[in-house]
This record gives structure tokens, sequence and C-alpha cells, in this order.
């Protein structure tokens, strides 16, 4: 399965409460084989106990978000049921606020050595323009971290909400369909993976790259240096798994509306799914369910602007220092490549670690922002479908298309941009400009060289 596919698990007449709805079972597919919504058909598999698992919605993230908890920058909450989490205790609340406290303190130590000329064996390259890139890199990598945990634990109460907010929909959505969404999150664990790797391997290049013998506080600069790249990262990716939740149920609710689209076209040979079941809905149950989905709609909505309120001060900062990094590395590679004496292999191995592990959180972020924003926005549209199909219910829809065009969905970085699939290619244009800028530097410089050189002799 892969990662943005979901199940359905429609639950037997023996397991609910109340009788199956009928108007559940057409959907629109297209393919079994990549049919986004699957029923369970095993009998077998129907009649069996079901194991309750807890806060499935968030079971496929768990490892990332207890690396989050274990670093302080989220709440380690109390889960109250299946379907609610309930604030910190005591013991939690005070040990996140130990760890927050122990990493302001390593950062005010990071900050006066890059001040002091302890650190000046971590900056040795051939031009002093080099070590000046480097330093700003550092402090921009300090200041994300930082701004990182001042925002998440300022956040921690809205987190915590949103949370709840996206498990109570869940409960909704099994009470009035009786379908589960689970989720396939197993691209967080494999970013997870390769966050750490990465970071070990630049580590471990920058210590062969340093002359002589390294002092412990090099050592700790290095080691707390990986550690605010990696959770800061990992807090990206786990942005991006929250945006993918929320999509996955823009897109649910999509699904049920594009079902009705097809419920007044009378053509003699209709399309079925592997089930044999037509798949246009009955638009008799239109008026009941057109009100669940719009408070449904409503409330991923809030849910989607909770979380770009709880993370845009961190992506304008995170965006930043990526696009400095990016720039420099690329910079850096054209150096190497264009270097009249030996390329060296260290520097070329650092260059493309970091490039691979922004480019991918850039990718991952500015895919997940787009996909949710696409679907939101969706909503709309198929409405307007059903709108030219069923004139009977036309003052339904009106007053939600009438709200529609009034808001503009649009997950941004604290206001300045948007964040949608263009992001990374506009992100490319600016650091091919600055890169000429660069370039054009070094080309002076290397002028000023030459000049000087007949001068001296």
């Amino acid at each position: 399965m892969s990662p943005n596919t979901w199940v359905i698990e429609m639950p037997t007449e023996k397991s609910r409460s109340r009788p199956y709805p009928q108007r559940i079972t057409p959907y629109r597919l297209h393919n079994p084989s990549r049919d986004a919504f699957t029923r369970t058909t095993d009998p077998s598999a129907a009649t069996a106990p079901t194991k309750i698992i807890d806060l499935p919605v968030f079971e496929d993230i768990r490892t990332i978000m207890s690396v989050l908890k274990a670093s302080g920058l989220m709440p380690i909450y109390e889960q109250v049921s299946d379907y609610e989490v309930g604030p910190p205790t005591k013991t939690n609340e005070f040990y996140s606020f130990f760890v927050r406290g122990v990493v302001h303190a390593l950062t005010l130590f990071n900050i006066y050595s890059l001040f002091t000329p302890i650190s000046a064996q971590l900056f040795y390259s051939y031009r002093e323009t080099d070590n000046v890139n480097q330093w700003i890199e550092l402090l921009l990598c300090i200041l994300t971290y930082t701004l990182t945990v001042f925002v998440c634990a300022r956040n921690t109460k809205s987190m915590l909400r949103i949370m709840n907010e996206i498990l109570q929909l869940d409960e909704e959505v099994r009470r009035q369909f009786g379908a589960k969404l689970n989720e396939n999150f197993g691209y967080s664990v494999k970013f997870l993976v390769g966050i750490a790797a990465s970071q070990t391997y630049i580590i471990v290049l920058k210590i062969y790259a340093v002359k002589g013998a390294i002092t412990p506080t090099s050592y700790v600069l290095l080691a707390f240096y990986a550690v605010q790249n990696g959770l800061t990262a990992t807090y990206i990716v786990f942005a991006s798994a929250l945006l993918r939740i929320v999509y996955i149920r823009f897109n649910f609710i999509n699904q049920l509306l594009t079902g009705y689209t097809y419920g007044q076209q009378q053509k003699p040979k209709q399309k079925r799914n592997h089930n044999g079941n037509f798949r246009a809905a009955l638009m008799d149950n239109f008026p009941e369910d057109s009100l669940f989905i719009y408070r449904m709609h409503n409330k991923l909505l809030r849910i989607y602007k909770g979380i770009n309120d709880c993370c845009n001060l961190i992506l304008v900062s995170f965006l930043g220092y990526s696009f400095y990094t990016v720039t420099t590395n690329c910079y850096n590679l054209f150096v190497q490549i264009t270097a009249k004496g030996m390329i060296s292999p260290n520097i070329l191995q650092w260059c493309f670690a970091w490039l691979c592990m922004h480019v991918s959180l850039l990718a991952l972020l500015s895919r997940s922002c787009g996909l949710t924003t696409r679907e939101a926005n969706a909503t709309a549209q198929i409405l307007a479908r059903v709108y030219a199909k069923a004139k009977e219910y036309q003052n339904i829809i009106d007053k939600f298309l009438t709200k529609s065009i009034k808001q503009e969905v649009q997950f941004t970085a604290y206001g300045f941009f948007a964040i949608d699939n263009s992001t990374l290619f506009k992100i490319f244009s600016a650091v091919t400009t600055y890169l000429v800028i660069l370039i054009q530097f070094k080309q002076l410089e290397d002028s000023k060289v030459d000049d000087s050189i007949p001068g001296q002799t």
C-alpha cells in the first residue's frame, strides 16, 4: 500500500448499534487495484473481535511524536479515551520544561563559542568569504531551533486542541457512516531514519576535515548542531504528517460529494465498482448528508488554520535557513568543480548530504501543503457540479458556495507567501539568482588576487 492510500473498515450489522446506512455503499472508484477506499469483505475478518488501538489516528506517526515528546517540542499528553487526549501531568510538564531549559542553556553556550577563537578550527576553508558563510549558517541553525522550541512551548494547548478536534471528527465519521480512516505514514519513519543518518554522516565528515586535535568545546558545538538540525527537520516532517491527515479527511468528504454528481445521470449502463454496486449515491439522502459534510468541512478548515497558526513562525525560519543552506552548498559545489587544484571529496560529500536532506524536506512540505490546499478548495467545485444536477437542492448548496467564495484557503508562512506545490520551484529560482551573485563576487575576489601577484614579485 502506498503512503497516499488509506483503508475504510466497514463494520458488520452485528457490531453496529444501529442499522448500516445504505447511502455509504456507493463511491467513485476508478481502479480497484489503486482504489483509495477499500472495504473488508472477508466474513471471518468481519466477525473477529476488533482490537482497540489507542489513538488510531496518530498510531502511524507515534515514532516521530515520541522523539518530539522526548525533546520537549511536544507535550507528553494523557490519554482520556480513544477519541480524546488530556493535558500533561505535572511530572511530564516539569520534564518538558527542564529539557527546554537545557536546550536554551546550550544555545547560549554555542552562541558565546561562535564569537570566541575556540570555534575557529571548525571554520577552516580556502577563502575568507566561505568562513563567513559557514558562520552565518550556524547562526541560522541556532535561531531556527530556538524559535521552534519557543513556539512549541507557547502552542502546547493549541496542539492538544488540534489533536482532540481530529479525534472528535473521526468519532463523528464513525458514528455517521460506520467508517474508520486508517493512515499509512511509513514515509515519516523513513524520513526520520534519513535525517539521523545524514546528520551523523555530516558530523563525521566535519570531524575528519578539522586539522589537529578537536577540543571538547568543538565536540559540543558539533553534537548540538546535529541535534538542532535533526529535531527541526523532524518537526517539519511532523507538520507535514498533520497536513496529510487533514488532506485524507478533506478527500473523504469530497469522495462522498462526488458520488452525488453521478446521482442524476440517466444512462443505460452505469459503471460499477469491484463489489458490483452502483457508485451513484441516492439524492434523497443528500439533505441529511450535506449538513454533516458542511459541518465536517468547517471543522477541517479550523484544524487546517490551527496547524498553520502553530507552525507559521517555524516555517518562516526553516524556509529561510533551508534557502541559505541550499544556496551556499550549491556555491561550494561550483567552487570545487571549477577549482584549478585538487577537488576535495570531503567537501563534495558534505554539500551533497546537505542538499539531499533540505531538498527532500522542502519537497515533502510543499507537496503536503499543496495536496491539502487543493482538496480543501475542491469541495466547492464538486458542489458546483451537484448544483447543476439537483435543482431541488440548490438552496442548500447556495449557502455553502456563498461562504466558500469569501474564504481563501491557503497555507502560508506567517502570511508572507503561500506554501504549495510551486514553492520548491520558487526557492530554486531564487537560489539560482543568488548563486549568480555569489559567483560574480568570487570572480572579483580571484581577479584581485591575480592582480596583486605581479606587484609583489
